[in-house]
């Protein structure tokens, strides 16, 4: 490996999928530089959907608390209007059943935030670690080389334009669907483009409900929806149909008047229009996510209808994905080949996140009775609880031996039985600590995007003394390792060698949730990015998984 090199990660974009990568290799320590052609941060609500897997990979990386400070409860039924006059309820429809929080999953419904303020969010933490955004900072072109990549940015500021050549060892591309990056690794972006045309935007609007989505029309003459933003008295605004976009694109009034037209309602006040903009549906992904050094997330991969909310969710899991892989290589515990499961995992996610959003904007478009209905109605899945890795050639699992040979139902994944390897982590309340700091904690507050976590499930330390001798080879920091005693066992639980944490799991949520027996000593290793790398009886089964992340020591 080269250490000719002026910094180890090139980000190009800094929209949400940039945000994360440099944030969790800020947090393994690796150093990055995160550039981005726009003169200045764009407003707007694209994004705003943050579904609950996102926020767990927020949790971990430690800024949920920030973001439920900015963010609302997203409302989850539709108010449909009688058109004229518009103020007459037709109907009122639930879009997402509100789940209530288990303990295993304590973070389970949507909440609503806009990228303009999540980016804001993503920054500020970035901040902490000395890293910056480099604005007006755009990413010309590359060449690869074996060990290194040259990267030509040109960088504006004002009228003055000035080359910098760059040598870094991976550059990422999270620049957008028509960024340099993908095209300059050659990678394919196969799809349509559709002809529905929407324009939206963000406006103040007094005396309406902020309680729900609001609808009038449809597609077919005037369409327009309205659902409320964090930003106080703004509404998401969305104006389709038969309307001159162009015209209305350009003229914030006519924009304004023709959302009045659309709605027929004299009893609503407008004020300031923060932004506008338009779209039509592009449905297109990438044959793979990486071409030697470089790499693409995010909107550069995949691109898709907005219908679901699925897109910056998709984003960040793919960043969240990739950073630890990254940090592994470039700290020299991995060979270059675990960067290969990037793609292995995260393509067949991908494609079955495009036949969701897909097929809700297939319904928005239909003409049949009861379409609308469908095209509005977020099923669970869209929530990305389910999202799995099961056939990832680098998860183990002892406990379901019949590991899927390639990727079946990786959006869903599947209803009951015991957790599985490639399964998202589940959290566990009410463990008390034998040791130190007896307050009671949770494996969320535990996984972190720095290391795995293994969780011992065991009643007999004796037992677990071979795995805690053997896991001393790994590097120094890569590993948490947690002893988890089974309830009723806190006067005979003690602090164990060579293990970070023992934890009495007081109310047996760990052990229900991780299908742990107190009769027979369970492993569960969790990845750094929050999902179930091994779930194996001995250390046999823990050799195979580390023996594939850990494959250069």
């Amino acid at each position: 490996m080269s250490n000719n090199v002026d910094i180890p990660v090139l980000i190009a974009g800094a929209g949400p999928a940039g945000l994360v990568l440099a944030l969790t290799l800020a947090q393994n320590g690796v150093n990055v530089r995160i550039i981005d052609k726009e003169p200045f941060y764009r407003p707007g609500q694209r994004g705003a959907g943050i579904q609950p897997r996102t926020l767990e990979i927020f949790n971990y990386l430690g800024i949920l608390d920030d973001v439920r400070a900015k963010g609302i409860k997203s409302p989850y039924q539709r108010r449909v209007y009688k058109l004229p006059g518009g103020v007459e309820i037709l109907k009122t429809t639930i879009m997402l059943e509100q789940d209530d929080p288990t303990p295993s999953t304590p973070i389970p419904n949507t909440l609503h935030l806009g990228q303009e303020n999540s980016e804001a969010i993503l920054r500020a933490h970035l901040a902490k670690y000395g890293y910056s955004v480099e604005l007006g900072t755009e990413l010309r072109d590359f060449e690869q080389q074996p060990d290194h990549v040259i990267a030509h940015l040109l960088k504006k500021d004002g009228d003055q334009e000035k080359t910098e050549t760059v040598i870094c060892r991976y550059i990422i591309g999270t620049d957008g669907g028509k960024g340099v990056t993908r095209k300059q690794l050659g990678l394919t972006f196969q799809g349509e483009t559709r002809a529905t045309h929407v324009l939206s935007g963000e406006v103040e609007v007094f005396g309406l409900e902020t309680d729900y989505w609001h609808q009038w029309g449809d597609l077919s003459t005037m369409f327009c929806m309205m659902r409320p933003t964090e930003n106080p008295n703004c509404f998401y605004v969305a104006l389709g149909g038969q309307i001159d976009y162009q015209k209305l694109e350009s003229d914030e009034e006519e924009f304004l008047k023709a959302v009045r037209k659309a709605i027929d309602r004299t009893d609503l006040q407008f004020g300031k229009l923060r932004w506008i903009t338009s779209w039509r549906p592009n449905i297109r992904m990438v044959n793979k996510f990486r071409e030697g050094r470089g790499f693409v997330a995010g909107d550069a991969a995949h691109v898709h209808s907005p219908t679901g909310g699925q897109g910056l969710n998709s984003s960040v899991q793919d960043s969240f994905n990739l950073a630890w892989k990254l940090a592994f290589v470039e700290k020299g515990w991995a060979s270059s080949d675990l960067l290969d499961t990037y793609t292995e995992e995260r393509l067949p996610v991908i494609r079955a996140m495009l036949y969701e959003s897909t097929t809700l904007l297939n319904a928005l478009e239909a003409k049949d009775v009861g379409a609308d209905d469908k095209a509005w109605r977020r099923g669970s899945v869209l929530k990305m609880l389910g999202i799995n890795y099961r056939w990832s050639s680098i998860v183990v699992d002892e406990r379901s031996p019949d590991k899927p040979k390639e990727a079946v139902n990786v959006y869903g994944g599947e209803k009951g039985g015991d957790l599985r390897a490639g399964d998202r982590a589940l959290d566990a309340p009410a463990l008390s600590p034998v040791s130190g700091d007896q307050t009671p904690t949770s494996f969320f507050h535990i996984f972190r995007p720095v290391y795995h976590t293994v969780l011992l499930f065991t009643a007999d330390t004796s037992a677990a003394a071979p795995i805690l001798e053997a896991l001393k080879r790994y590097p120094s920091g890569s590993l948490k390792i947690v002893v988890v005693y089974p309830r009723n066992t806190a006067g005979n639980a003690n602090p164990v060698a060579g293990a970070d944490l023992a934890v009495v799991d007081t109310e047996g949520h760990a052990y229900a949730a991780y299908g742990a027996s107190p009769e027979r000593t369970l492993a569960v290793v969790v990845r750094p990015d929050g999902v179930v790398g091994a779930v194996v009886y001995g250390l046999e089964g823990l050799k195979a998984y580390f023996g594939a992340v850990f494959s250069a020591i």
